[in-house]
Formats: structure tokens, sequence, C-alpha cells
């Protein structure tokens, strides 16, 4: 299976990192954003659709430029339009961001499906990403629905760089290929997998063994 790379981007040099990608021949890029409120940081707040418009009209002869908007906010469904009308090609949105308390009585796969949904209606593609200690089985509900295209698999906790590599992503990366590959392969739901955080030379590696 052909390994790709993305450039995970929350902050720096945002255009210049991201013009060195496609020179380089890598034209997937992560887009990390944080509202300083799912997870309650001010240090864990980016920027919004302002950027995400900006990058893509700045590389607009790049046909190839794939973004990925990795929504670490509270009720990311709000935000499906605005990415979507600022030149998303993926929206990924939190798992756990559907395991809080709403007040609608609506379980986290019905929050889950309803905001893939909204995602999809706008005419980007959807992710889930889930955090290192949430179980895959939690999201294999919303894998059946074949309403995203891609898990985001944290080997990190979100919001802060410098972290070491969680081992359990190993565990869930295999959990995710068997399923995809005997369950929803065969029905010709295609799903990628991401893994998110804590990669260089070594655990790149490591992950493209699993």
């Amino acid at each position: 299976m052909r390994l790709k790379l993305t450039l995970s981007i929350a902050r720096s040099d945002i255009k210049g990192e991201v013009q060195k990608c496609l020179d380089a021949g890598l034209p997937w890029i992560h887009v990390d954003v944080f509202d300083g409120v799912f997870i309650d940081s001010p240090k864990a707040l980016t920027f919004g659709p302002q950027m995400v418009d900006s990058i893509r009209k700045r590389f607009a002869d790049c046909q190839e430029l794939i973004l990925d908007v990795h929504l670490c906010v509270d009720r990311p469904e709000r935000y499906a339009k605005p990415m979507a009308e600022a030149g998303a090609t993926r929206v990924i949105f939190m798992w756990e961001a559907m395991l809080v308390e709403r007040g609608n009585g609506h379980s986290a796969l019905s929050s889950a499906v309803a905001a893939a949904r909204t995602i999809t209606s706008f005419g980007t593609k959807c992710g889930v990403s889930i955090n290192p200690e949430t179980p895959v089985t939690d999201i294999l509900g919303l894998l059946d629905t074949g309403l995203v295209d891609l898990v985001d698999v944290l080997a990190v906790e979100p919001g802060f760089g410098g972290q070491q590599f969680n081992a359990v992503a190993m565990e869930k990366i295999a959990k995710l290929r068997k399923y995809i590959d005997e369950n929803l392969s065969p029905l010709g739901i295609n799903v990628k997998i991401l893994v998110d955080g804590g990669i260089n030379s070594e655990t790149s590696k490591l992950v493209g063994d699993t």
C-alpha cells in the first residue's frame, strides 16, 4: 500500500511551508483549526475560514492542492459551510466533540451522522478524528454509513506540538485496516487512514509497516 505524506499547519510561515511542500511534490495539506473552546486553553487557538481561503487563492494555480481542514472546535458543523466556501477539500471533525452534552437527547453516533451529512451537503469530503483514548469501535457505525472517507487517528493529544508518538495508534491502525478491508471495501466504501502527530523518520516506518 502506497503511503502519502501530508503537512500539518497550525502556525509559523504558513504560505511558505505550503510552497515548500508543493515544490517537493507534496500537495496534501492538513490545516489544524482550534477555537480555544473544545480544547480549553487560550493557547489552543489558531485561525478560521479566512486563512483557508487565503491559502486556496494564493495557490489557485495548483489544481492538485488538497486542503484538509481538521476542526478541533466546539459544534464543528457550524464551520461546514464557511470552510467549504473557503475552498476546503475535506472537513474533519473530532468524534469527541459529539460526546459533549448538547441537551438534545441525541447519541454521539446520531450527532456524528448529522454533522457528517451537514459537511458533505456543502460539497466537501468528510473525515472523522479520534483522540488516543477513543476506541476504534466507537466510530464503526459512522464508517458504515459511507459518509466519511477518512479516519484521522491522533497519535498525540490535540492542541500542542512537540509530543511523543503514542504507540496506541498502531493497534488502532491495524483494527481499522482490517475492518475497512473486510467490511467496507467489499461494499464500495473507501476509507483512508491518516495518522496524525509525532510522525518522524522512525515512526513513519512503523506506521507504514502496520
